[in-house]
C-alpha cells in the first residue's frame, strides 16, 4: 500500500540517521546521494460555485434588535433552564422584587428606549438547532407583555477620569413571579422586540460574551425567615442570579444577492458560502512527495476589506443537488484539516498543505471539494467576494520528491 511504502521510506532514512549520530565511530555518508528534488506546481484552474443556507444564529457575542444597513432583527429570544427556582417553593421564602435584565456596550441609549419585552411558557427556540425560518413568523400575541425597560449607564468612577462601563436594561417582572417560580414550569421563555415600523437598533451582550457579569440574567430579591416563632424568628435577605441558558437574534432572511457565476460571496448574516473545486489528486505529484507549503491565493473584486476571516473545510462527500437553497447545510465536512487565513491586502492566502499532503498519503482519502465560509469571529455585517477569474488566482504547492 502506498502508506505503508512512504511510511518504511521514511523510517529508514530516520534510522540512518539515529545510527550515524549514535555510534563512537560515525559512518559518513553523502546523502545527496538520496537525489531529492524540490519543485513546483502551479494550479490556476480554479472553479467554484454559491450555495446559501438559513443564517446559524447560535454562537455570537452579540444579540440585536431592529434594523443595521440592510439587515433586520426581528427579535432576541431567551431561554431559562428549570433548574434553580426550587429555592422559592420553600413556605418560608417570601419574593421581594424580581428583575430581567441585559446589558449593551452603548453609551448614547435613551432612558425611553421602546424595546418591549414578552413573555411565555411555551418551547419556542432550541439555540443549537433551530433555523430561521422557523423563528422569523413567530406570534406575539398570545405572550405575555412586559412594557419597556428602565435604562441605567453605569460609569466607573474609581479613578480620576471617569469611564463609561455598560448600558443596563432592566424590566421589573413581579408580575410573573408565581409563574415564573413555580417547579412545575418547564419553560421560560423571553423575547425583545420593537414595535412595527419602529427604526432603531440595539446591540445588547449574549451569554457568549462574558464569564457572567454581563450575561442577560434574572435577578430575584427575596426574604426568608429562620425559626418558628414569628416575634422571635430571623429574617435573611437574600439575592438569587439565574443566568440565561440560550439565547439568539432572528434575522430576517434576505433575497439570494445578484452575484455573477466567476465571484463567490461568503457572509454569516445572509447564511452565503461557497464549494471550491481544485484539481488535485494523489497522483498530481512524484510519489513519496513532501509537501513543504500549499498556499491558495484568491483576489477580492472591489473594495479592499481587512481582518474578514475565512474558514476552509475539506468535504466529504458532495451530494447531488440542483439547488442551491437550504435550511440546513447539507455539504459535510471531512471533520479534519480545516484551515483558516484573514482577508489583508485585497486577498486571501490559505494553507492546504494538511489536507493535500494527507491525501498523497492516504489511498481512500479523495479530493470531493473545499467549502469556505465566513469564520464565527467575523463582524456579522461584513462580506467578502471573490473573483474566480482574477488573473493572479493560484494555487502554489513546494514540494520535494526523491
Amino acid at each position: 500500500m502506498k502508506s505503508f511504502r512512504l511510511l518504511f521510506h521514511i523510517s529508514f532514512v530516520c534510522s540512518l540517521y539515529f545510527f550515524n549520530s549514535c555510534s563512537e565511530d560515525q559512518i559518513h555518508t553523502d546523502l545527496s546521494n538520496l537525489n531529492n528534488n524540490i519543485d513546483t506546481l502551479l494550479i490556476t484552474d480554479i472553479s467554484g460555485f454559491n450555495y446559501k443556507i438559513s443564517p446559524d444564529i447560535s454562537g455570537y457575542n452579540k444579540l440585536y434588535v431592529g434594523s443595521k444597513e440592510e439587515f433586520t432583527f426581528l427579535s432576541s429570544l431567551f431561554n431559562f433552564s428549570s433548574n434553580g427556582w426550587d429555592t422559592f417553593f420553600d413556605s418560608t421564602v417570601t419574593v421581594d422584587s424580581i428583575f430581567f435584565k441585559v446589558f449593551s456596550g452603548d453609551s448614547l441609549i435613551e432612558d425611553n428606549a421602546n424595546l418591549n419585552l414578552y413573555f411565555s411558557t411555551d418551547s419556542i427556540f432550541d439555540e443549537s438547532n433551530s433555523l430561521v425560518s422557523e423563528l422569523e413568523n413567530v406570534v406575539f400575541d398570545e405572550w405575555v407583555g412586559l412594557g419597556i425597560p428602565s435604562v441605567e449607564v453605569v460609569i466607573d468612577t474609581s479613578d480620576t477620569v471617569s469611564t463609561f462601563q455598560e448600558t443596563v436594561f432592566k424590566w421589573d417582572i413581579v408580575s410573573l413571579v408565581e409563574t415564573i417560580t413555580d417547579t412545575s414550569t418547564l419553560y421560560r421563555t423571553f423575547s425583545l422586540l420593537l414595535p412595527s415600523g419602529n427604526g432603531s437598533f440595539f446591540e445588547l451582550y449574549s451569554r457568549e460574551y462574558s464569564s457572567g457579569s454581563l450575561d442577560p440574567k434574572i435577578e430575584v430579591y427575596y426574604r426568608r425567615e429562620i425559626g418558628s416563632n414569628p416575634d422571635s424568628s430571623v429574617v435573611d435577605t437574600l439575592t438569587r442570579i439565574i443566568y440565561v441558558s440560550e439565547d439568539i437574534s432572528v434575522i430576517e432572511t434576505l433575497e439570494n444577492e445578484d452575484n455573477v457565476n466567476h465571484n463567490i460571496f461568503l457572509s454569516r448574516a445572509r447564511g452565503s458560502r461557497a464549494i471550491l473545486n481544485i484539481p488535485f489528486d494523489s497522483l498530481s505529484l512524484p510519489q513519496y512527495s513532501v509537501i513543504r507549503s500549499a498556499n491558495l491565493t484568491l483576489f477580492q473584486s472591489g473594495d479592499s476589506l481587512y481582518n474578514f476571516s475565512v474558514r476552509m473545510d475539506p468535504l466529504k462527500s458532495l451530494p447531488d443537488s440542483g439547488s442551491s437553497i437550504f435550511n440546513v447545510d447539507p455539504y459535510e465536512n471531512l471533520g479534519m484539516y480545516f484551515s483558516s487565513a484573514t482577508v489583508a491586502s485585497n486577498k486571501l492566502q490559505i494553507s492546504l498543505k494538511s489536507y493535500f499532503q494527507s491525501i498523497l498519503m492516504t489511498d481512500s482519502l479523495i479530493n470531493v471539494g473545499l467549502k469556505f465560509s465566513a469564520s464565527t469571529s467575523n463582524d456579522l455585517f461584513k462580506s467578502v467576494n471573490f473573483d474566480l477569474n482574477h488573473v493572479n488566482n493560484k494555487l502554489e504547492i513546494f514540494y520535494v520528491s526523491p
